[in-house]
């Protein structure tokens, strides 16, 4: 059964949060990251404005699973994982 609009933005809010406060992310959490936001963006429910933000979140994605260092990734994008949380809580 394919996730709701909703559900999928919960989730990705969800992933990013574990990110900001375990401090790294898994090569599949970045993964996931990728297939949620390739996901909304095809969603036609979503703004441009939104997909500006996702477009965003798919490069942390991408970028993340290829760096060996998960902690520095993370801790490079601290202030960006709790502006894009926010700005997720209040899409839905």
């Amino acid at each position: 059964m394919p996730l709701h609009y909703t559900d999928q933005l919960q989730l990705l809010k969800d992933l990013l949060e574990d990110h900001k406060f375990d401090g790294f992310g898994t090569i599949s959490e970045y993964e996931q990251i990728e297939r949620l936001v390739k996901s909304l963006m095809a969603n036609e429910q979503v703004d441009e404005q939104t997909k500006f933000i996702l477009q965003e979140i798919y490069r942390y994605g991408q970028n993340g699973k290829y760096l060996r260092n998960a902690a520095e990734h993370v801790e490079n994008y601290q202030n960006e994982l709790t502006e894009w949380v926010d700005q997720i809580g209040h899409f839905f």
